[in-house]
């Protein structure tokens, strides 16, 4: 069997920026429009097109050109050293 390189090749696959929670202002933030969803360990957030409340909007500009679909703060994830952190 023949497996494309990229993952992408599969219609069904999507893009998901992972970050750890430490990139949120608190530990239940406002999301503004955009949509949330939390779990146990973190949010759920749907990329979208509306003006991200000024917190987001770094975090956003990078799932935008990466062409993610989903943001996932979980608090075991990374953090990204180019992005603002917030001790809570």
């Amino acid at each position: 069997m023949n497996h494309p390189s990229s993952c992408k090749a599969h219609p069904y696959l999507e893009n998901v920026l992972v970050l750890s929670t430490a990139h949120m202002p608190n530990s239940n933030p406002a999301f503004g429009g955009v949509r949330a969803v939390p779990f146990e360990y973190g949010f759920i957030v749907f990329v979208s097109e509306l003006d991200p409340i000024y917190w987001l909007r770094p975090i956003m500009e990078i799932a935008w050109r990466d062409e993610c679909t989903l943001i996932l703060f979980d608090r075991d994830a990374g953090v990204d050293p180019e992005l603002p952190e917030f001790d809570w």
